[in-house]
């Protein structure tokens, strides 16, 4: 279910807090919207601002409908007008709005808003907030005063050497910038962001990150590559390595995000993957190879490091306890990495990755403030244009009315439907306990389907949901059959044998099991639901692959 702006002020009208305040986030990006060479060739390239509310559930957020559009414009207006005349009228309705507030009909009392974090990807934010925009500077980190050479050798906030930014010293940085223009930047701090004259909000209290680069299109794409040529120059041939990522069968749930292949070329530190296909490859990575490495093989285990900090940090629920697990992963992740490649430089991006724990500890889960959705809204923009006459304008109207329509048309009980047949409870083997839970008669009859999508999700026979967490493990069931009545979502399921998480392929190992079948609703389910694979190797052992911390 989608709640539309409306509904999202009907939901936030029954808080206990009469001044409860739109608690916003905004995300500033630039993108190419009529370009058949590329993403980054600059013709027409437009910045966007959006903005979520945080009000709203991350799963509603997550949405398209709910990222709304405050500002289309031209990237070269930047560069020409500077990020200040942008930004004015923007900082001027949200002070009034921190200040006066505003009056709707919906509430019976004044409602008050604030920008709580702004996000993006590194280049975009540090322009936005008036940081070095080179990452090879000398103090190119947002969140610390840390020189880049130190990049090598420092590898937790605990570090001496490592002194977080304040408000007080960002303004002395800024301070000695206006003294002396002279200056390239002090600091790494090149001029002052208009949105710190705002009251509840200042850049360096801002704990977003940007997961989506720095990891799956940065560090991760980075190590795999380091990781597969060592397979090939230790256990395995190139061809071999390029048949198995192509010919693995990666399930139902990743066939759109499946590699199509991997580009090894020298002198780039990437696969040639987009964010999904590299989450993909990094997650199936062991299961496809764990069967030609040697248990002790420390290339090996250092991937493995970095495959558990990834499910801690793509998680949506966390604890404190966590946060500090994290820390020490990432501190072992990387001495290790320089320990087994000591001519290769750890990027800044493995750097941003040692403020993760202290940023989850003041915004929570990561996940729900990566670019990944931000940027699926940009397609709408890039598939559009067909005039180039005042295109901004063009494609903001265009926008506009579209969000409309869909807020006039929206249903929040649609759901697709697989292949099916309509069939009495008393003849299906649960059909009591079915009965009881759809408050029906026996004699009802039910539609039975194969496959049912619903709120972004395709549930379908064969595949396996988490009911809950036993002893620090997983109880995984698996999906039998599916019964819809009056848009009532029921799974027949049936539990597996959880034996323990093979941690050489990073997969948990289960087995089918003759217990009786159980009936659940999709409220009873933890995480998204996952394939059951099998391993390289191995012709009759079934796997679970993780891609969170369960």
């Amino acid at each position: 279910m989608t709640y539309t702006m409306d509904n999202s002020l009907r939901i936030m009208r029954s808080s206990q807090n009469k001044d409860m305040q739109f608690r916003s986030s905004f995300f500033f990006d630039e993108f190419e919207c009529s370009n058949p060479l590329g993403s980054k060739r600059g013709i027409l390239k437009l910045g966007a601002i959006y903005f979520t509310l945080r009000n709203i559930s991350p799963k509603y957020n997550s949405s398209l409908l709910n990222i709304h559009l405050v500002a289309l414009f031209h990237a070269q207006d930047i560069k020409t007008y500077g990020f200040d005349k942008i930004l004015g009228p923007l900082v001027q309705d949200i002070s009034t709005l921190e200040t006066n507030g505003i009056q709707i009909p919906l509430f019976d009392h004044t409602v008050y808003g604030t920008i709580v974090q702004v996000t993006g990807d590194n280049l975009g934010v540090h322009s936005l907030f008036g940081f070095v925009e080179s990452f090879s500077a000398r103090y190119c980190c947002r969140f610390c005063l840390l020189e880049k050479e130190d990049f090598q050798t420092e590898f937790s906030e605990d570090s001496p050497k490592m002194s977080v930014r304040t408000k007080e010293l960002h303004a002395e940085h800024c301070q000695n910038m206006q003294s002396n223009p002279s200056l390239p930047y002090v600091m790494g701090v090149k001029k002052s962001c208009l949105l710190n004259s705002l009251q509840y909000f200042h850049t360096t209290a801002n704990f977003s990150v940007d997961i989506m680069h720095d990891i799956l299109e940065g560090v991760a794409q980075y190590e795999m590559k380091l990781l597969i040529q060592h397979l090939i120059d230790n256990y395995t041939t190139s061809a071999e390595v390029h048949r198995r990522i192509q010919s693995f069968n990666y399930g139902f749930m990743e066939q759109n995000n499946k590699p199509p292949g991997v580009a090894l070329r020298e002198g780039s530190n990437d696969l040639g993957l987009n964010a999904t296909q590299s989450w993909c490859l990094l997650r199936h990575l062991p299961i496809m190879f764990g069967d030609l490495v040697r248990p002790n093989d420390q290339h090996w285990y250092c991937s493995f490091l970095l495959l558990q900090i990834v499910n801690i940090v793509f998680s949506s629920v966390i604890s404190t306890g966590i946060t500090i697990y994290l820390k020490h992963l990432i501190a072992e992740h990387h001495s290790l990495f320089k320990h087994l490649f000591p001519d290769k430089n750890l990027l800044p991006k493995h750097h941003f990755m040692v403020h993760y724990p202290s940023c989850m500890q003041k915004i929570g889960p990561l996940l729900h403030c990566w670019c990944m959705r931000y940027e699926a809204k940009h397609n709408f923009f890039k598939k559009q244009l067909k005039s180039f006459k005042n295109i901004t304008k063009t494609l903001a109207k265009k926008h506009q009315c579209q969000m409309a329509y869909i807020w006039q048309t929206f249903d929040p009980n649609d759901m697709k439907l697989g292949p099916g047949k309509m069939a009495p409870l008393n003849e299906m083997e649960v059909g009591a306990e079915m009965a009881e839970k759809l408050n029906v008669p026996m004699w009802t009859k039910v539609l039975n389907v194969k496959w049912v999508k619903r709120c972004g999700n395709t549930y379908r026979l064969g595949l396996a949901v988490c009911v809950q967490v036993q002893n620090d493990m997983p109880v995984f069931h698996v999906i039998q059959n599916i019964v819809i009545k009056d848009e009532q979502v029921l799974l027949i399921t049936t539990a597996l044998k959880t034996f323990c998480l093979a941690e050489h392929i990073h997969a948990y190992k289960v087995a089918h099991t003759t217990e009786a079948p159980s009936v659940l609703e999709i409220t009873d389910i933890l995480h998204k639901l996952f394939d059951i694979l099998m391993s390289y190797g191995c012709d009759s052992d079934l796997y679970i692959v993780p891609y969170c911390f369960m």
